[in-house]
């Protein structure tokens, strides 16, 4: 059977991955759901999580060295096929009434490994299929598709529940695998750009890494575009990501109904940002529309602490969150161009360790500097809560609103000086 190669074989590729996602998505979802019922303890299904995380991070690097000298296709099929042969034997154990906890933390565990590989392989493949003047018109299809998959998950996964349990919900999954297996096993071909030299040894292994830092120290307009990438999602996480939802409630005194009105403005901004990604032409300059992106959710951040009604919080809303996909779409493309293929593994995986490691980071730092400096700072009598009274008003709330204002202020300031830098501008 003839295999397809280019922008008909990435349409394939990014059809089955997706259609696998959503699977897997599911499955994960359903299965919280089914550790709290069991254990009745929120710390159950967050381990889950903890679980998947921990070796994702601790392998990332050596995954991304270990794709950049494999073929992308063989990576993303094997790790396809272990994740499927997990999720059969977390459905033969459910059928058999012998599902246990420890169970599902091993599939996780096992999970976690199998991304640190495929992540990196996927994000090179796309590098492979497509040419640089469709990057950011790709950026944006993966960006609608994956709010899609965000809006589908918990409302298919639900449904299922309802209808068969966990176990229909697991053979969804099984169904998804196979057809995102059997459409790039038959009809994709991904260029095999493997050097000469095969890894054959861990040795060999911690050398490719290595070079992956040289590399960095050299061209240190990447290595500047990968920390200011580190500073956004730190600020992020510390802020808006982890806190949006307390915010709203303790400043409309516990309206429910006022998040799920923001949110809804969240993703109609991601949405927005996202298809007009995918339709519009690809710049020539690239670095002032990433940091418009940027500025957009810094800004938001920070007018979103100042925010005193809904409307005015979805406007706010809506508008930094356009700025979220441009941004990270951006931030890829430079990456996609000004990094070799036979490097982008391990730096993609960098990319994914960094995420991993600081938006845990981020939301432990914003909680405890909500609950134990910003809210009680704001709720005492003085010169200066008064004058930042001024931004983020009183009351419950406002001590989180001032955490907001300075995220997003320091955001401002440090990607201004960034955005100036000789090396930066050389991207």
């Amino acid at each position: 059977m003839k295999k397809i190669s280019g922008r008909k074989a990435f349409t394939i590729l990014f059809a089955g991955q997706t259609v696998s996602q959503l699977g897997t998505n599911m499955t994960s979802f359903a299965l919280v759901i089914w550790v709290y019922t069991q254990k009745n303890q929120v710390m159950a299904s967050s381990f889950l999580t903890v679980c998947s995380m921990i070796p994702y991070l601790l392998v990332s690097l050596v995954g991304g060295a270990v794709v950049d000298h494999t073929n992308k296709k063989k990576v993303i099929l094997i790790c396809d096929s272990v994740a499927a042969l997990c999720s059969f034997a977390l459905l033969s154990c459910y059928q058999s009434g012998i599902l246990e906890f420890w169970m599902l933390c091993t599939a996780n565990i096992i999970s976690g490994f199998m991304n640190a590989f495929q992540n990196p392989a996927s994000q090179v493949a796309v590098s492979l299929l497509i040419k640089p003047e469709d990057y950011v018109r790709v950026g944006g299809i993966q960006s609608v598709v994956g709010s899609a998959v965000g809006i589908l998950t918990p409302v298919l996964a639900a449904g299922l529940l309802s209808f068969g349990g966990l176990g229909l919900v697991i053979l969804v999954d099984l169904g998804t695998f196979l057809f995102a297996f059997i459409t790039l096993l038959l009809f994709v071909r991904i260029p095999d750009v493997r050097k000469e030299t095969r890894i054959t040894s861990f040795r060999e292994i911690l050398g490719s890494i290595r070079e992956a830092f040289s590399f960095l120290q050299e061209n240190q307009g990447i290595c500047l575009l990968l920390f200011m990438y580190s500073v956004l999602e730190f600020l992020g996480a510390m802020s808006f990501d982890s806190m949006y939802s307390p915010l709203l409630l303790a400043r409309t005194g516990n309206q429910e109904m006022a998040v799920g009105i923001v949110s809804a403005f969240m993703a109609a901004g991601c949405m927005a940002a996202s298809l007009l990604l995918a339709f519009r032409k690809q710049p020539e300059k690239k670095l002032p529309v990433m940091y418009f992106g940027s500025f957009l959710c810094l800004a938001g951040i920070a007018l979103f602490g100042m925010g005193r009604t809904i409307p005015q919080w979805c406007v706010i809303a809506f508008a930094g969150c356009f700025g979220s996909p441009i941004y990270a779409t951006y931030q890829t493309v430079l990456l996609r161009e000004k990094v070799s293929v036979a490097m982008q593994g391990r730096i993609f995986s960098l990319q994914g360790m960094i995420t991993g490691m600081l938006s845990p980071l981020g939301y432990l730092a914003g909680a405890f500097l909500a609950d134990r400096i910003f809210e009680p700072f704001m709720q005492r009598n003085g010169k200066i809560q008064a004058f930042f009274s001024r931004l983020v008003g009183t009351g419950n709330g406002s001590g989180m609103g001032l955490l907001f204002v300075a995220a997003g202020i320091s955001g401002i300031l440090l990607l201004s000086i960034l955005s100036r830098n000789p090396k930066i501008k050389e991207l």
